[in-house]
């Protein structure tokens, strides 16, 4: 080589190797630091792992094997188990570290993370989410955050009883920044884009209760589930030994749920909002058993604008639908009978404004369904939310049905047997929080009461015949087709729920409607 070239090739050289280990050096600085950093968390937090590689002039950190274990402050007790495979941060940027103290990020992922937290209902929710933002000393920017194949397990602290599993969890967050230097959580906390994949979720929503989906996916904008179901966890019989007041027995299940145009966060006041342009339930199918041999409850029930009013975060859901829904109600009155059945099928159902953000327009329920296989109903009804007094209206109207249907449910739980047809059956039902007037029309034929002995068997002869004098067989009566009932002061119980404040109304309508003269009120 000439003297020419030499020199040249000389500084080349030198300059990569210096460069060379420039690199090992500040790459072996940074490990240390790193590794100084984690010994020197406090002695709640440990942290294990198997290497940790950096790239110092792409910006990159390898963490393998890493294992978190961090203790209650009080307890001492750990709390958070999580182990990954490799958490790795991408292109994380010197400049805007050193020139404006920003932790700046291009991308964070996380491998193959394995998860147990326990949960200590003790702490309320506001304690974690102030502490997550006070250990935050500078503002972090992560373009992309990926969470892939995991398996995260909640479980209660106290009594080690699961509370949330997803053992197939995958999350996608885009452009996030946390700033501690900002007021309120809505600025404190920032993202454009966030996706959630959850497979067979299960969630214990209370003691006795448990939600499972095969498929959850949670978006900016949408919510998809598949196969969800609500069980209570005992059997009915195990489940009223162990309750000491009413309580129903669940079995839910819901095809799939879709929630579109969703919008949720919190506004300038911290206060969470959800708002939804349109849910619809696609084939659910219901059974609520209730065991009246168990001690009533006495808690108060409040109406369905009251629930929504006294939220504690906004809603607004301007249209669900229900599609092809079923429903079975039954009750258990007597120890010796089998529980009385009630059957809604073929259920459709229209709710628009659902909200508590819009709560002076009214909220409204249109129903259409098949109650006992074979009589059409319909409903409309309609409160407002804003009203404090919780008014309301209720309009039914039942098609022909054969009341030898309720049979299994009038013997079981009345010791009543019905017989004769009803052709047709109106009622409004107008009230409010305290009180409701019911005004109902019905038309009949060859229609008979008959009292059966508590054996609920044979005939009670003397009571049934009594009985039939007071009851109108028919409705026709002075050339009218329609029977009129009328009450204007029907008292509503209020440690009951809404459907049983309906049941008191349409009872009350039916006795005068029978028993009465029948006409109509001017």
């Amino acid at each position: 080589m000439t003297k020419k070239y030499k020199k040249p090739g000389i500084i080349i050289a030198t300059i990569v190797l210096v460069s060379i280990l420039l690199s090992f050096i500040l790459n072996m600085v940074l490990e240390q630091k790193i590794s100084k950093a984690i010994a020197n968390l406090p002695d709640s937090v440990l942290v294990d792992y198997k290497s940790i590689d950096t790239n110092i002039w792409l910006g990159n950190i390898e963490v393998t094997m890493p294992k978190i274990e961090v203790k209650g402050k009080n307890t001492n007790e750990i709390i958070l188990d999580a182990k990954t495979k490799t958490i790795e941060l991408n292109d994380l940027s010197y400049w805007e570290f050193l020139v404006n103290d920003k932790i700046d990020i291009n991308q964070i992922f996380v491998n193959q993370l394995i998860a147990n937290y326990k949960h200590n209902s003790v702490v309320k929710n506001d304690s974690y989410q102030a502490s997550f933002i006070e250990n935050i000393k500078q503002v972090i920017g992560v373009n992309e955050i990926l969470i892939n194949d995991s398996n995260v397990l909640i479980s209660d602290y106290k009594t080690d009883s699961i509370i949330v599993s997803v053992p197939v969890l995958k999350i996608n967050l885009n452009d996030l920044e946390l700033n501690p230097h900002v007021e309120g959580l809505k600025n404190q906390i920032k993202y454009s884009d966030f996706s959630l994949v959850a497979n067979d979720l299960m969630y214990a929503i209370s003691d006795f209760e448990i939600l499972t989906a095969s498929l959850f996916k949670f978006s900016n904008n949408s919510i998809d589930i598949e196969s969800l179901s609500i069980k209570t966890k005992y059997g009915k019989t195990e489940y009223s030994r162990i309750l000491k007041t009413e309580r129903d027995h669940f079995d839910l299940s819901i095809k799939e749920i879709d929630f579109v145009g969703l919008d949720y966060g919190f506004n300038e006041n911290d206060a969470f909002y959800l708002i939804s342009d349109h849910i619809k339930l696609n084939t659910p199918e219901a059974e609520i058993y209730r065991d009246k041999l168990v001690a009533d409850g006495i808690t108060h029930k409040p109406l369905y604008a009251s629930i929504l009013r006294d939220l504690d975060f906004q809603l607004d859901l301007k249209q669900i639908n229900i599609d092809n829904g079923k429903i079975s109600y039954l009750e258990k009155v007597n120890m010796e009978n089998p529980a009385g059945r009630l059957d809604f099928s073929n259920m459709e159902v229209i709710l628009t404004n659902v909200s508590n953000i819009n709560a002076n327009q009214p909220t409204e329920i249109e129903i259409n369904t098949t109650f006992m296989e074979n009589s059409i109903l319909k409903v409309d009804w309609n409160f407002v939310v804003a009203n404090e007094s919780d008014e309301f209206e209720f309009k039914a109207d039942l098609g022909v049905f054969e009341v030898n249907q309720l049979d299994q449910f009038s013997k079981s739980n009345l010791n009543v047997d019905l017989n004769g047809a009803l052709a047709q059956t109106y009622f409004t039902i107008s009230g409010n929080k305290e009180s409701s007037r019911v005004n109902l029309k019905m038309k009949y034929d060859d229609f008979e009461v008959v009292i059966l002995k508590k054996n609920g068997k044979e005939r009670n002869k003397f009571l049934s015949s009594l009985v039939n004098l007071i009851v109108k067989d028919n409705s026709r009566d002075e050339g009218s087709i329609y029977r009129y009932g009328l009450d204007e002061a029907v008292e509503r119980d209020k440690t009951k729920s809404v459907f049983n404040f309906v049941w008191l109304n349409v009872r009350q309508g039916l006795l005068d409607a029978m028993t009465g003269d029948g006409t109509k009120e001017n």
